[in-house]
């Protein structure tokens, strides 16, 4: 007896709809978030602390590194113990996988940044002669160009997940690092609050700029975002009306950008300053910003389908030819959403 050829594919909703993940942002993905904001606390803080020469600042941002982030990041692995495969040469992932990129990324900044406060105490330095200043600023600058690569990575991982249109985009790791930085020069105010010796003034100069280049380029991302693809558009819509609204106009940009931004600037025209409680108070909202906002970007994401378009319904003369075999496909979704059309 011959064998009908013709066979049926059944719809399902995630082919024809746009999904939201959850593999980073629920469950075990909270522990990736919570990595990933520390990784740009921590190495933003470096940053900034490299550009104004504070070694306390560099210290605190390395321990967040090695205290917070690292170890965060190793409990999200399925086996943790056996995350050092991800690093070369115990392995080739990271010429293709830009997590394992950001891993070894984050072990040579360790490296460098030890090296160069080792090399700063004035034992070391006593010992090493003239040559401490000169590696002083060489372990220095390699430690703040991976301190960098540190804060943007995680940008790179979701730009690579092409399947979640709201991540293709180049702006993405630039958000990341303009936030980095932002939440570092935060940081340092803190640390001049505690008593550091931090140029409290350029500080705050600094973080007015970094907060208003942050805030435009978040608009240029979601503009983007939203011409990208209509998956794209339907994040952004997620992300304005939707359910994560709450969380992107109080968490990022009312506490995150606004309230920081208002009270760095009403210092200008104080004339001995903001108190230390109106401070306080815009560290605490520049680290709710940051954690706002890769909250955002990870709970918008949605799947694109693999069914873009599906008829309502399917004709003889429709039918896809595969070789001998004539595949059809169910027409179970009977109205088109709104997306679709």
């Amino acid at each position: 007896m011959k064998m009908n050829t013709r066979q049926w594919m059944v719809t399902h909703e995630w082919m024809v709809k746009p999904m939201p993940q959850k593999e980073w942002i629920e469950k075990r993905g909270i522990l990736l978030w919570i990595s990933e904001v520390l990784s740009g606390l921590g190495a933003g803080l470096f940053l900034v602390s490299l550009f104004m020469n504070n070694r306390p600042g560099m210290a605190i941002g390395l321990l967040i590194i090695i205290c917070l982030k690292l170890p965060v990041h190793i409990a999200y692995f399925g086996k943790p113990l056996r995350f050092w495969r991800t690093m070369p040469p115990f392995s080739n992932a990271w010429k293709t996988s830009w997590s394992a990129r950001g891993v070894a990324f984050t072990m040579v900044f360790t490296s460098f940044a030890l090296a160069q406060l080792a090399i700063g105490q004035s034992d070391i330095g006593g010992f090493l002669g003239p040559a401490a200043t000169p590696l002083y600023w060489i372990s220095g600058g390699i430690a703040g160009i991976f301190a960098l690569l540190t804060c943007v990575y995680s940008g790179f991982i979701l730009n690579s997940c092409k399947s979640v249109p709201f991540w293709s985009t180049g702006t993405l790791p630039i958000v990341f690092l303009l936030t980095g930085i932002a939440e570092g020069f935060g940081l340092i105010i803190a640390i001049g609050l505690a008593g550091g010796n931090v140029n409290m003034a350029s500080a705050e100069m600094w973080s007015r700029v970094t907060l208003t280049a942050n805030a435009f380029i978040i608009i240029i991302y979601l503009v983007n975002a939203s011409y990208s693809s209509a998956v794209g558009k339907i994040s952004v819509e997620e992300l304005i009306t939707g359910k994560v609204a709450v969380v992107f106009w109080v968490g990022l940009i009312a506490l995150g950008i606004v309230l920081p931004l208002g009270i760095s600037v009403s210092s200008i025209y104080a004339g001995g300053g903001v108190s230390s409680v109106m401070q306080i108070t815009a560290i605490v909202c520049h680290a709710i910003g940051a954690f706002s906002l890769k909250y955002c970007v990870l709970k918008a994401g949605l799947y694109q389908p693999l069914i873009p378009k599906v008829p309502a319904v399917m004709n003889a003369k429709q039918q896809i030819k595969a070789g001998s075999s004539n595949v059809l496909v169910t027409p179970s979704v009977r109205k088109q959403s709104s997306w679709q059309e």
